[in-house]
């Protein structure tokens, strides 16, 4: 399984709190660079302007899904994990394949364990 040192990472979370907390998990695992957006289109200008290994998207953000966004991110090589408050077992999301997601609150170990399984997927 690969490891997260040394990584990049775009974080997508509306919930000031929850972000603070995930930057702080992800740099604990070594991630190097985290950039954390709180809107869809801060995360898209940032997507563009910029290459990450992985992108942790909360599902939705202010009533808006990030599926787009990580269609968009998968695409150009970039692993996708969503975070998300819902249970998303039994519903499928829309044009992504084998998506990984974490349930919040989400520990340590947890979102590494699915930071990981992305990456190789992503291989």
């Amino acid at each position: 399984m690969p490891s997260l040192d040394g990584a990049s990472v775009l974080l997508l979370e509306d919930e000031f709190v929850v972000a603070l907390d995930a930057e702080q998990m992800l740099q604990e695992l070594g991630v190097v660079r985290v950039e954390t957006a709180a809107t869809l289109s801060e995360a898209e200008a940032r997507a563009r302007a910029g290459h990450f290994d992985v992108a942790v998207l909360d599902v939705n953000i202010n009533g808006q899904m990030s599926f787009d966004l990580a269609e968009s991110l998968r695409a150009r090589g970039t692993a996708v994990v969503f975070a998300t408050g819902y249970e998303l077992k039994d519903r499928a999301l829309p044009n992504i394949d084998s998506a990984l997601c974490v349930s919040k609150p989400y520990t340590s170990e947890r979102l590494r364990q699915a930071l990981c399984a992305a990456l190789a997927e992503a291989k």
